[in-house]
C-alpha cells in the first residue's frame, strides 16, 4: 500500500511540475504575441497629409457652406477651410486615400470653376 501512495504522490507531483512549466510556456508566448503586435502597430508609417490650395470661383456664404458641407465627406479630407473674400479654398487630405485632382473634381461637381493653386505638404 504504502508504495503506491508513494507512486501516486509521485505521479501528482510530476503533473504538477509539468501544470506549472505549460503554464510558464504560456505566459512567455502571450507575452511575446503582444510584444510583437505592439511593436509593429508602431513600425507603420503615417500617411502623409497634403494641404492644396484651389483657386475657386466662391462668391457668398452660401457657397462657403454648400462646400463646408460636401468636401469634408470625400475620402481621406482631413480639415476645409474658405476664403470667400480671395476665393481661395484650402484641403488637407489623406495621400492614400486621395488625390490633388480628386479633390478638384470634386469642387467642379459643386460647380465651381477651379484652379490648383502652389501646394505645401505636411507630415
Amino acid at each position: 500500500m504504502l508504495i503506491a501512495q508513494d507512486f501516486n504522490l509521485g505521479i501528482q507531483q510530476k503533473k504538477l511540475e509539468k501544470n506549472k512549466h505549460m503554464k510558464n510556456l504560456k505566459l512567455v508566448l502571450a507575452t511575446l504575441i503582444l510584444f510583437i503586435g505592439v511593436t509593429s502597430s508602431f513600425a507603420k508609417d503615417k500617411p502623409k497629409v497634403k494641404e492644396v490650395t484651389y483657386s475657386c470661383s466662391v462668391d457668398c456664404h452660401s457657397c462657403k457652406e454648400k462646400i463646408m458641407k460636401n468636401i469634408p465627406y470625400e475620402k481621406g479630407v482631413k480639415s476645409v477651410n474658405v476664403n470667400i473674400e480671395d476665393k481661395l479654398v484650402t484641403v488637407s487630405f489623406r495621400e492614400d486615400k486621395n488625390t490633388t485632382e480628386g479633390v478638384k473634381k470634386a469642387l467642379e461637381k459643386l460647380d465651381y470653376d477651379v484652379k490648383v493653386m502652389p501646394q505645401t505638404e505636411k507630415k
